[in-house]
């Protein structure tokens, strides 16, 4: 019997990136058991890859993930993810299919380069959503 595998990226919290070969038959539990999560989601980016991530991250008391987060931003979808996150392809159908050689080169790539001001200026609004703004001082009616 023949297994098929998925290469795939693993985007750890503390910026250790690997590849990672997920077996087709059963890419949800090895998913599952590579991100450490009970439920999982997928964030849709550029270039059709797509970002397996902790569902539950934000409420689970997960480590934001800022790699996973300035590639997310990067490619397309400024959102902010916690806990380990896994990197795979998906056909137009929206089948997971492993990594091209020239997505793994893009994301390889995204890893290397420095935010840009505009990636940064974005990361900064996902981060802080709730920032508090000074209330205006009051004006006296007094004469």
């Amino acid at each position: 019997m023949n297994i098929t595998t998925i290469r795939s990226i693993k985007i750890d919290p503390t910026e250790t990136i690997t590849t990672l070969d997920v077996n087709e038959a059963s890419i949800g539990a090895d998913i599952s058991a590579a991100i450490g999560c009970r439920m999982f989601d997928v964030v849709g980016l550029q270039d059709d890859i797509d970002l397996f991530v902790d569902d539950e991250g934000l409420i689970n008391g997960s480590t934001l993930n800022l790699p996973a987060t300035v590639l997310a931003h990067r490619l397309g979808r400024p959102t902010v993810i916690f806990g380990t996150a896994i990197a795979v392809s998906v056909t137009p159908d929206g089948e997971t299919v492993g990594l091209t050689d020239a997505q793994l080169v893009r994301i390889q790539q995204s890893f290397a380069q420095k935010p840009d001001a505009r990636t940064v200026n974005a990361l900064v609004e996902s981060l802080f959503p709730f920032r508090h703004r000074r209330p205006h001082p009051r004006r006296s009616s007094a004469p």
